[in-house]
């Protein structure tokens, strides 16, 4: 009786298991269940089992699938401010709440730049797990990357930037990244302007071989350039090309390849007429799916969202995929501006927009507010607490993307 009862358990355990090796065993359904992981970290562990795991979860096919449902985490996001004395300081402040294991990653960082010492700190860029700053100490400006998630490396610093001919000013001067392979690729990007001859000029240095290279020099002719909307958040690279939202009626464009400019028209009539809308700050760029571009338009509380669909920059290739209204989500949040003496503080201001145009934040009557647009959700994350300061630029930092798999010994 023993031994049958042995044998009908070793034939349940052996059919169990020939059932889970058929299901774990199958890529396409492996594929399946993967998608209902929450996160990239649960990626990673998932190919650390064994090598089919690793290819199912490390192919090209699945993980734009997944990136789709599960887009990057957003952790956190660095604050720059600056006060009257044109002082920057930079702050890490992190989304509350998250899940228990992406709490756990945000603890073991080191987000803080304080350790750095400097009489003034900026963040110019984040993108894929590194942070740029800008660190002026000792009456001298450095530029390196800070790895928030790897602490032990400190401050790589950059090579002393180039530096521009006694006859030339530049109205702006950043450094610009893109992703490349695992890493990132950074440019150092200036553009000069002749404003009595509406001519622009822009350099971009490319930094390889720790040195910076003189990668394009090319120059335009631009009417209506609004050098006041030069900065960070209007100026970003996708690809080959660096994409400026910075002129009346259209998108300045400059091919890296073909070193040559582009315009792309707004998408909205509207939008080519009314150029206040352009200078109060309500225009913002974004980078899409691909060599994709969005573009947000925050009207007081309409939000609108605009996708590039061609490559002509025709008004025809803007498609508009969606509308929403703040004002009911705003008054949730009983926010006034009865207690704020700053009179810019009653208009809105976007300060940063997310890849795919998936959240964005915006500051009214001195919050800062980070709106989610797939869950249409809308909270306050910031708060100026010194009339003074005012915030400079917002830079969201996520998880990395693509994640970082084992590598894959044959």
């Amino acid at each position: 009786m023993e031994v049958k009862r042995k044998r009908e358990e070793f034939t349940l355990a052996a059919a169990s298991a020939a059932a889970i090796s058929l299901v774990l065993g199958d890529c396409d359904l492996l594929g399946e269940i993967f998608l209902r992981l929450g996160f990239s970290t649960d990626l990673v562990r998932a190919a650390a089992v064994c090598r089919r795991w690793l290819r199912t979860a490390s192919d090209p096919a699945f993980l734009r699938r997944f990136r789709d449902i599960h887009p990057p985490r957003l952790l956190g996001f660095y604050i720059s401010t600056f006060s009257t004395n044109l002082r920057f300081g930079a702050d890490f402040v992190p989304m509350l709440p998250q899940p228990p294991e992406v709490a756990a990653l945000v603890r073991r960082g080191r987000f803080s730049l304080d350790s750095y010492a400097s009489l003034s700190t900026r963040v110019m860029d984040c993108r894929n797990g590194r942070v740029v700053v800008n660190l002026f100490r000792d009456g001298d400006s450095t530029y390196g990357v800070h790895s928030p998630l790897h602490p032990s490396r400190g401050l790589v610093t950059f090579p002393r930037l180039p530096t521009m001919a006694d006859d030339k000013f530049s109205v702006f001067r950043e450094v610009l990244s893109k992703e490349c392979g695992n890493g990132l690729a950074y440019f150092w990007f200036e553009l000069d302007y002749c404003d009595n001859k509406e001519i622009a000029t822009a350099r971009v240095y490319k930094l390889q071989d720790d040195a910076w290279s003189l990668q394009v020099s090319a120059t335009t002719k631009v009417s209506n350039l609004l050098t006041s909307m030069l900065n960070a958040d209007t100026v970003f690279l996708v690809d080959d090309k660096i994409y400026m939202g910075i002129t009346v009626h259209n998108i300045l464009v400059l091919d890296l390849t073909s070193s040559t400019f582009s315009t792309i028209k707004y998408p909205i009539e509207n939008l080519n007429s009314m150029n206040k809308l352009v200078i109060d700050g309500e225009i913002m760029l974004s980078r899409a799916n691909g060599s994709g571009l969005c573009l947000v338009h925050l009207n007081k509380f309409q939000l609108r969202v605009w996708l590039l669909t061609g490559c002509d920059g025709r008004m025809g290739d803007w498609l508009l995929v969606n509308t929403i209204c703040l004002r009911d989500l705003c008054a949730n949040l009983k926010i006034s501006n009865s207690t704020t003496e700053d009179e810019h503080d009653r208009d809105v201001y976007i300060h940063e927009v997310g890849d795919n145009a998936e959240f964005l934040f915006f500051q009214m009557h001195g919050y800062v507010l980070y709106f989610d647009v797939r869950s249409s959700s809308l909270q306050k994350v910031y708060r100026k607490t010194e009339k003074k300061a005012h915030v400079a630029s917002i830079h969201p930092y996520l998880m990395t993307w693509p994640p970082i798999f084992p590598a894959l010994k044959e």
